[in-house]
């Protein structure tokens, strides 16, 4: 049985991710601030751990707890901004939570579990970006610029990590309809969900660089 660990797994792409990994063969382990929701798929393939991706403290005890197994996928799915607001109007901490979140967070847990992706046959770590790292908005200054080095982060590791033997890709959405109201204008977690679980599945010797996955207008 092959092991995952998704981070950000209380809702939506993680929660989906989680959900589709248990039920095609991974054992999971699911990792949220908020274990409320993602403690209903708790089974025999599916672990929670409560973890804040901002606390380099929580991120290590996590990893000496499960230091010891092989692991295969890594989902740094965790993100998202400190909220919308104007350049003008930011603040420092805002700009370093998101930075945290997105970049600081998920490139210290993907360093500490090098060792345990080493022992598999085809260790693989996907991010989960966004379109708004590469196309910025008005008000999306902390997420938009986090994103971005979420890319920059993806791009280096995919030039060192193959060293170790560990594919790098990174995906990224467009508008995601995490609750499944509008699915003419947004893909949904569930789709997201596909897409992971496809590039994980992927022969050893091929690593998909970079996804940009986004919705179809029916024309209806």
């Amino acid at each position: 049985m092959k092991t995952a660990i998704v981070t950000g797994a209380s809702k939506g792409v993680g929660y989906a991710t989680v959900k589709l990994l248990s039920e095609n063969g991974y054992r999971v382990i699911a990792v949220s601030r908020d274990l409320s929701k993602v403690s209903e798929l708790i089974s025999d393939s599916v672990e929670v751990y409560k973890l804040d991706i901002t606390s380099s403290e929580e991120i290590k005890r996590f990893y000496e707890k499960y230091k010891e197994i092989t692991l295969d996928l890594l989902v740094n799915n965790a993100g998202g901004g400190a909220g919308p607001t104007s350049i003008i109007n930011e603040t420092m901490d805002n700009f370093r939570r998101a930075y945290d979140i997105n970049v600081s967070g998920p490139m210290y847990l993907s360093q500490l579990f090098v060792p345990c992706m080493k022992k598999s046959n085809s260790p693989t770590i996907i991010f989960v970006s966004s379109l708004g790292g590469k196309y910025a908005y008005r008000s999306g200054g902390n997420y938009t610029n986090a994103k971005r080095g979420m890319m920059a982060l993806v791009d280096t590791m995919r030039l060192e990590f193959p060293e170790y033997g560990i594919k790098v890709t990174e995906i990224c959405p467009g508008t995601i309809d995490t609750q499944q109201e509008k699915r003419d204008i947004a893909i949904t977690a569930e789709d997201m969900a596909e897409c992971i679980r496809w590039v994980s599945e992927l022969p050893k010797h091929v690593n998909i660089n970079h996804i940009e996955l986004n919705h179809i207008l029916s024309g209806k």
